[in-house]
């Protein structure tokens, strides 16, 4: 009888884990896709920097360039950081199936 508990415990905390997994892979998603326009963006004013001739004008991109380059190191961390935690969870996910999978009676295979 305890045994069925404690496979009801590990099947909570795996689908709270798999809950987890999906907020992650949509912040992830949401992230990805603010750093590509940031990227264009960035490459966009690398193009205008690029065929400019007035100083004035350059001093202005460059202002803007770096502005935009510091706005995309920081989605890069965000990223980096949910990539991490994505990692992690599924890490425990899988070690939480071979759990269930050990502790499940032959029974109900």
């Amino acid at each position: 009888m305890s045994q069925t508990t404690v496979l009801e415990k590990l099947r909570a905390e795996l689908q709270k884990i798999e809950r987890m997994l999906a907020d992650l892979e949509a912040e992830r998603k949401a992230i990805e896709e603010e750093y590509s326009a940031v990227l264009n963006e960035e490459n966009r004013i690398f193009e205008e920097m690029r065929r400019c001739r007035d100083q004035y004008m350059y001093s202005r991109l460059e202002v803007r360039l770096n502005a935009v380059s510091r706005r995309r190191k920081e989605i890069e961390s965000k990223k980096t950081e949910i990539e991490r935690k994505i990692k992690g969870y599924s890490e425990e996910k899988e070690k939480l199936q071979m759990r269930i999978e050990y502790l499940r009676p032959k029974s109900q295979s």
